[in-house]
């Protein structure tokens, strides 16, 4: 394997232990929302591989006729974070900026563009749309992820954070000019996204490597999950190679060490602090107990699911 330069934060005195592939996966296939596809990223991972984690789904790159979209009906969440990533949306008719509407029970609206990453924290509950502009069509590529709360913020207050791509820092890495980092959240070589998870640690980041290219990154120690997927071309991890689809588990360590393949390589990876809460989901609703998932049904059939403000900051 190729000598790398340290990565962005040292391991100080001590000797950095290169993180190692756990488990692999190939996600299955299957619909969501209105009707559309998805890939399930983590679909068969224990919670207690995944804290603070949930979901992660994958809507792949493909062409999408006008009006073929169903997009995702008004719905309700409590209890946890939803962090939407728009990767890409080109071609279309909209003359707008944006071709995904996001609408929540506010009556706040936001028009997604590629690039575009939100982080929401629904705690206490919201309800929430996203549909596509009637007049589009083009390529597509999203991504969704869910994160766990702790206990004493599930029925907090819901906020949300919208970035548009243009806010978020993207870091040609000193190790290797031909790898870039868009910092969804999280802070790289003296850069910081302007997303803050401020309950879960936790990073989010997007490489980009040119093929051939050799780079290390080191999260933070407390987060001790991590996870990738490989959304474009193919990458060995400490030497093993994982390819375009494949979702990465990581041991125990304290660097990923990655070289590209001959088609270059784009990832997400996801590293954050397991909380160890008990995890109790019934569609919508991420709680700690049965008896908490019954409130949620019988707070949103009274209609007081969502009675609470919800506070929404832009970053352009």
């Amino acid at each position: 394997p190729p000598v790398l330069p340290p990565s962005s934060r040292g391991c100080g005195m001590a000797t950095c232990a290169d993180l190692q592939v756990r488990r692999t996966a190939n996600p299955p296939r299957r619909l969501e929302g209105g009707g559309f596809e998805i890939r399930d990223i983590m679909s068969g991972f224990s919670n207690q591989d995944l804290d603070p984690f949930l979901i992660w789904h994958e809507l792949p790159r493909k062409w999408t006729k006008k009006g073929e979209f169903p997009g995702a009906p008004m719905h309700p969440h409590r209890g946890f974070c939803e962090l939407p990533y728009c990767k890409e949306i080109s071609g279309g008719n909209s003359d707008q900026h944006g071709t995904m509407i996001a609408k929540d029970h506010k009556g706040n609206t936001v028009r997604v563009g590629s690039g575009d990453f939100e982080f929401g924290m629904v705690a206490g509950g919201i309800e929430h749309e996203a549909l596509a502009d009637s007049n589009w069509e083009g390529y597509m590529h999203f991504f969704q992820l869910w994160i766990n709360l702790p206990g004493s913020q599930k029925f907090g207050q819901p906020s949300f954070q919208n970035a548009a791509s243009a806010a978020l820092p993207v870091v040609t890495l000193s190790q290797s000019p031909k790898v870039t980092a868009k910092l969804l959240v999280g802070s790289l070589e003296g850069k910081t996204s302007p997303c803050v998870s401020a309950h879960v640690a936790m990073e989010y980041i997007d490489f980009e490597a040119e093929a051939g290219a050799s780079f290390s990154h080191q999260p933070p120690a407390e987060m001790a999950t991590k996870l990738a997927f490989v959304y474009k071309g193919s990458g060995a991890f400490a030497g093993q190679e994982c390819v375009e689809g494949q979702f990465v588990q990581f041991s125990a360590g304290d660097r990923m060490v990655v070289t590209s393949g001959r088609e270059g390589l784009g990832m997400l990876f996801i590293a954050g602090r397991p909380i160890g809460d008990p995890v109790v989901q019934y569609g919508p609703f991420v709680m700690n107990s049965q008896e908490q998932i019954r409130q949620c049904f019988a707070d949103y059939q009274r209609g007081e699911l969502c009675k609470g403000p919800c506070t929404r900051v832009k970053y352009e």
